[in-house]
């Protein structure tokens, strides 16, 4: 009798789809931790996007700087209407912005010879992330928002 060779055996397919799945697992979850690392990088990179905006809207506004031992919040929609910063667009929700809940802390501690000791704290507040500043209270603390008349994602 004349056995065939041409072809592959169940087995032999299916040990190769066995392997591929592996590979692609793999493969997936590499691609899943960089993605999430890249999100999280982009989140810092807007908090830190916040706090220049803010440094930058105080120098213009130096009304606006609190007395020593006070706090002020400034909403990023604000900071993002008066062209201070750009849309914050949600890495995880490309059709979302984080503008509206999000806002920096500007507190001015006790101030050394000619120097303001201001610090900053950025909250940012995006679908599945809030940035640790956000726990601080700004209840009873003077709230800079954005005008009526300024359209904000």
């Amino acid at each position: 009798m004349k056995i065939n060779k041409k072809g592959f055996t169940m087995l032999e397919l299916l040990a190769v789809i066995i392997i591929l799945g592996i590979l692609m697992t793999i493969a997936y979850m590499g691609v899943s931790q960089y993605l999430n690392r890249a999100r999280e990088a982009t989140y810092e990179d807007f908090e830190e996007n916040i706090t220049s905006g803010v440094t930058n809207y105080l120098i213009d506004h130096s009304g606006h700087i609190p007395e020593e031992g006070e706090s002020l919040v400034v909403d990023v929609a604000k900071l993002v209407c008066e062209g201070y910063i750009e849309d914050l667009q949600d890495p995880r929700e490309s059709s979302k912005t984080c503008n509206l809940e999000s806002y920096a802390i500007v507190t001015r501690n006790a101030d050394t010879g000619y120097n303001m000791d201001l610090e900053y704290e950025a909250c940012l507040k995006c679908s599945n992330y809030e940035s640790a500043a956000c726990s601080n209270s700004i209840s009873g603390i003077e709230r800079l928002r954005k005008d009526a008349s300024c359209e904000v994602n």
